[in-house]
């Protein structure tokens, strides 16, 4: 019972931090978004969103509380938090209703993501966050955390990071921001190698791992058609799944292979080898 409603507590609380706005470090400083994390329980067959929470904390503070991820046996909600003028990495219990600070540094950290090792998560860490321009997007790197909030490394020494995301234990899809030369584009990199390819350029933001272990990003290489598609790991074949709806940004993938997004504030489903997406909620 626990893991079916942990499933559908992790599916609402991605589709609720879209529903408000998932944005994060993707480009130059700009002013951060008012925002707030919640989490819920979602009913995959009815579409039905319920016992609805907000774990920001707020206690009437206004500002920037994004970016949740569940980790440590999916017993922790790991954020992040703009309350001192610069994005700490904050942590909620679900269990205990305790919100926690982890990290503590004169640095932005944005993405906190849980590392295959159980003990690390890692960042998009900005070491120059009080920079605008090239300077403060040069200075967004990938970082490992321990679980205390302890920066440890840099896990690459590229920069301009904007998203990230864990296809193995060596294995990492990296969003490069671009300029104004260049598109942002995607990248895997092998922690082993310490090599990287170029998969695909004008990219959006939202990176996921599928369940079948692709990776899955928006192409938007066509700006009248932006395209959710699939990549293997290696980088072999990028395959067009379907066309994303009007104002969909971000994708989260249900374990049956079910990809859900929202557009106007509904919640919308596809699954191969449908050619659309089907309203679940509003």
């Amino acid at each position: 019972m626990y893991a079916t409603m942990n499933t559908a507590c992790r599916t609402a609380l991605c589709l609720l931090c879209l529903m408000i706005l998932a944005t994060g470090c993707a480009s130059v400083r700009a002013p951060l978004p008012e925002s707030d994390v919640y989490v819920a329980d979602f009913n995959a067959a009815t579409g039905i969103v319920s016992n609805v929470r907000d774990i920001s904390a707020k206690l009437g503070r206004l500002g920037y509380d994004n970016q949740g991820t569940f980790a440590e046996g999916d017993s922790m909600v790991y954020f992040v938090s703009d309350r001192t003028g610069n994005t700490d990495v904050y942590r909620y219990e679900l269990f205990t209703g305790r919100t926690v600070r982890v990290t503590n540094t004169d640095d932005q950290e944005f993405s906190p993501t849980m590392m295959t090792d159980g003990r690390s998560f890692s960042a998009i860490r900005v070491r120059n966050p009080k920079a605008s321009g090239d300077e403060y997007t040069n200075s967004q790197q990938l970082w490992r955390y321990e679980l205390s909030g302890r920066p440890v490394a840099p896990l690459c020494s590229l920069s301009r990071i904007g998203y990230h995301q864990w296809l193995g234990g060596n294995t990492l899809a990296l969003f490069i921001v671009g300029d104004d030369k260049q598109p942002n584009k995607l990248l895997l990199y092998d922690l082993v190698s310490r090599t990287s390819s170029t998969i695909a350029t004008s990219i959006g933001r939202s990176l996921e791992r599928m369940p079948d272990g692709r990776l899955s990003f928006i192409n938007q290489t066509d700006t009248s058609a932006r395209v959710l598609s699939a990549v293997s790991p290696v980088g072999a074949g990028i395959a067009p799944l379907v066309t994303m709806p009007s104002g969909s940004e971000d994708v989260c993938w249900m374990p049956d292979g079910t990809a859900l997004t929202v557009s106007n504030a509904s919640i919308l489903r596809w699954k191969a080898p449908t050619k659309d997406w089907g309203g679940v909620c509003e």
